[in-house]
């Protein structure tokens, strides 16, 4: 029977080998790159997600810690001026009720000299009236329905923090931001030595003194990160803020579910659509003083601390691109091989279809599947190949039968 002439196999379009239908080499690249793709968004997010938990475990730790210490800063300075006020309230210059209010308004200005946070000091008779007072301030004014002189009448008062309305302007010096000066009160009973009540001796303490706290413990590269510390009072009002978080005004008071819970972090949503990390801290006071129930909160925003994450990300997601598209580049090399190996088989099968005699598979080389292949493939096709030797065997004949 007539065998087809060999012809060459129909001409491609030329996009054809980045068909991965019809392209060895395009297929093994797509299959690289798909899985590379994949594995590099699985690293992404499942680091992310990693770093994301570890970074908000550490940072509200952190925060936490910075809370606890403006908390127990604020409360040892304050126990600090309610127990100078306490020694002070000892001596005989106010026990004594022969003692002249020149006598006690010297001892006053001493002690406004050595502490200077005490913007104004004074000392209230029995009957409500103050009777000395740093420089004549305030002198001879009824104080008796004051909160601090109601007070301090059995044990000692801090009250918190407000604006000093009553001193004449310039007397408090305003602190950065502040349109009005705020003080704090502070008062502690003075006993004659009969140990009955003999009055109060009252301070007005500057409230600027708390920022001085404040950033004694967040430093400006904290506050270059956004961090932030506001302090509340028991009833959620602002005390204090460093204005370092980027908002206008601080977000409300934390939300707490246990009111025992003195400390503690937390991720915050707030009202201002922004969300936080946040460490706060309830203050406790320290020795006699019991403190004011005051809240201090360290914040930075969750895009800001969450930074790291997205740097992370983006470092993943370059190098697990450049690594895939290495690899589909290392695949379609090599694909490439076992490609050209295919077509050749394919060429000289088609040679050796059309009968031509010359045609052999290419020769299989090394231990490779491949070569096995093509070596098997060859001892196949030369055992059917007919050789130009073989003649066709005789009739299969019966013997005649030998007559009976």
């Amino acid at each position: 029977m007539d065998r087809p002439a060999f012809s060459s196999p129909p001409t491609r379009d030329w996009w054809w080998v980045f068909d991965p239908r019809h392209s060895l080499r395009a297929a093994a690249a797509l299959l690289f790159g798909v899985g590379g793709a994949l594995f590099t968004v699985l690293l992404a997010w499942l680091g992310g997600r990693g770093l994301e938990q570890t970074l908000l475990r550490r940072l509200g730790q952190n925060f936490e810690t910075l809370a606890v210490q403006v908390s127990d800063k604020i409360d040892r300075t304050i126990y600090e001026r309610y127990r100078t006020l306490q020694l002070t309230a000892g001596l005989a210059a106010f026990r004594s009720y022969e003692a002249t209010a020149a006598d006690r308004r010297r001892l006053l200005a001493q002690l406004q000299d050595n502490s200077p946070d005490f913007v104004w000091l004074g000392f209230v008779d029995p009957q409500g009236r103050i009777a000395a007072a740093t420089r004549g301030h305030l002198e001879g004014t009824a104080a008796e329905n004051r909160a601090w002189f109601r007070g301090a009448r059995e044990t000692a008062y801090a009250g918190n923090v407000r604006e000093a309305a009553e001193l004449p302007a310039g007397v408090i010096p305003l602190e950065e931001g502040e349109t009005r000066p705020h003080v704090l009160d502070l008062a502690v009973p003075v006993a004659d030595p009969d140990g009955r009540f003999a009055g109060v001796l009252a301070a007005q303490v500057r409230w600027g003194w708390a920022r001085t706290v404040q950033s004694s413990i967040v430093t400006e590269a904290d506050r270059r990160e956004r961090i932030g510390i506001t302090l509340y009072s028991e009833g959620g009002d602002v005390l204090l803020d460093s204005g370092s978080s980027g908002w206008n005004r601080p977000p409300d008071l934390p939300a707490v579910s246990d009111r025992r819970q003195f400390r503690g972090h937390q991720v915050e949503p707030t009202a201002l659509g922004t969300t936080y990390v946040t460490g706060y801290s309830r203050s406790r006071g320290y020795r006699e003083y019991r403190g004011l129930g005051w809240v201090a909160a360290v914040r930075q925003p969750l895009d800001f601390a969450f930074q790291p994450v997205r740097e992370f990300r983006r470092t993943v997601t370059g190098w697990g691109l450049a690594f895939t598209l290495t690899g589909m580049a290392v695949a379609w090399y090599f694909a490439g091989f076992v490609s050209q190996r295919l077509r050749a088989i394919q060429l000289a099968a088609d040679r050796i279809h059309t009968g031509d005699v010359l045609a052999m598979l290419p020769p299989g080389h090394g231990e490779s599947e491949l070569a096995q292949m093509c070596a098997a493939l060859g001892r196949l096709i030369e055992s059917l190949r007919p050789r130009p030797d073989d003649s066709p065997e005789p009739p299969l004949t019966r013997p005649p039968r030998s007559p009976r």
